[in-house]
C-alpha cells in the first residue's frame, strides 16, 4: 500500500471532522436566530393578518408548514453529524459504504464541501484504499483471482 495514499485518506478524514465541527459551531451560533424565525412563523400561522379571516388559514396549511420547518431543522442538525461520522469512519477505516454516502452528502455544501466531498470520493474509489476498509473481503477476492 502506498503510504502517500494512506496519508491522503487520513487527511481527508481529519478535514471531514473539522468541517463537521465548523458546521456544528456555526449551527449553534445561529440557532437562536433560527428559533426566533420559527416562533415568528408560528405566530403568523396562528394569528393571521387582520386582512385575512382566521378560517382561511387551514389546519392542513399549518401542518405543512410545521412539517417543512421540522424537516429543515433535521437537515441542519444532520449535516454536521454526517460529516463527523464520515471523518471518524475514514480514520478508523470502517463502513466503506457509509463513508461513500457521507462524502457524497458533504458535496451539498458549495463550494468547499463540494471540493472536499469529491476529493474524498476519489480517494475512496481507489482499489488499494478499499482494501483497507474490509480486509476479509479483499483477502477472499485476492485468493479467488
Amino acid at each position: 500500500m502506498n503510504e502517500q495514499k494512506q496519508t491522503r485518506l487520513k487527511r481527508a478524514g481529519k478535514l471531514l471532522i473539522l468541517w463537521g465541527v465548523l458546521h456544528l459551531t456555526l449551527l449553534l451560533a445561529v440557532y437562536p436566530m433560527i428559533s426566533a424565525m420559527n416562533e415568528g412563523m408560528q405566530q403568523i400561522i396562528e394569528q393571521p393578518a387582520q386582512k385575512q379571516a382566521p378560517e382561511q388559514v387551514s389546519a392542513r396549511f399549518r401542518s405543512i408548514m410545521q412539517t417543512a420547518v421540522t424537516l429543515v431543522e433535521i437537515c441542519l442538525w444532520a449535516y454536521p453529524v454526517i460529516c463527523l461520522l464520515t471523518g471518524v469512519w475514514i480514520l478508523q477505516t470502517r463502513h466503506l459504504t457509509g463513508c461513500v454516502v457521507g462524502a457524497a452528502l458533504v458535496c451539498v455544501s458549495v463550494p468547499l464541501g463540494t471540493i472536499l466531498g469529491i476529493w474524498t470520493l476519489i480517494l475512496l474509489r481507489d482499489s488499494e484504499i478499499r482494501t483497507l476498509f474490509d480486509p476479509q473481503t479483499s483477502a477472499r477476492n485476492l485468493s479467488d483471482a
